[in-house]
């Protein structure tokens, strides 16, 4: 009990400096604080849930450490929201750089792009939140309703540009787009002008 009350007011004491400097807000059932310089960090469990301007993340378990607490680290359950564009992201694992503005996953991920009604997912996961481009490998996938049918995109990797709506695909790449399919190492996709660029080992079929 002792130990309990004293974690709680040097949370207490520490709490506020540590808003103001860093910018990030957190809470969860238990949370332990270490203040040594040499290991500096916060770690959230029972209902853990970290924030900034950016991004919200809830986890079974986040560890915040580094210089000004730059790293949140995530595992269980993670579900992550980018504020401004409107994904949401489901993974087992989750690592944030919050200087460099970047998300990782080397877990199975899937996501959703309310902004653009796409649906991704893939078993590897990065993602620039500065830039939007993200990138996912190993049975990766995305799928979106356009105005020409719905777009079926699968590969060994698949960069993504949310803010420019292109993609592309390598490795046994496949594009089924309404009713037209194609095949190639490897394929562009440019969502807005309807433009497909094939290279390598090329297949595909045409219709209407």
């Amino acid at each position: 009990m002792t130990r309990s009350k004293f974690v709680f007011i040097l949370i207490a004491l520490c709490l506020p400096a540590f808003l103001h400097a860093s910018e990030i807000r957190f809470s969860g059932g238990y949370t332990r604080v270490s203040l040594q310089d040499s290991d500096r960090q916060i770690e959230l469990s029972g209902g853990a849930a970290a924030s900034t301007d950016s991004i919200s993340i809830e986890a079974g378990k986040i560890l915040l450490y580094g210089p000004d607490y730059r790293y949140v680290d995530c595992t269980g359950g993670v579900n992550a929201q980018e504020k401004e564009h409107s994904l949401a992201i489901s993974a087992a694992d989750i690592f944030y750089d919050r200087e460099e503005g970047y998300l990782l996953s080397d877990g199975w991920i899937e996501i959703e792009d309310t902004e653009n009604e796409a649906q991704l997912s893939g078993s590897w996961f990065e993602y620039s939140l500065e830039t939007r481009m993200m990138i996912l490998q190993m049975q990766a996938s995305i799928s979106k309703v356009t105005q020409r049918g719905l777009l079926v995109c699968t590969a060994h990797s698949i960069e993504y540009n949310a803010g420019q709506q292109t993609l592309s695909l390598r490795g046994n790449a496949s594009v089924t787009w309404g009713s037209d399919s194609y095949r190639a190492a490897h394929i562009t996709v440019n969502i807005e002008t309807e433009e497909v660029i094939l290279q390598g080992s090329i297949s595909g079929e045409i219709n209407g």
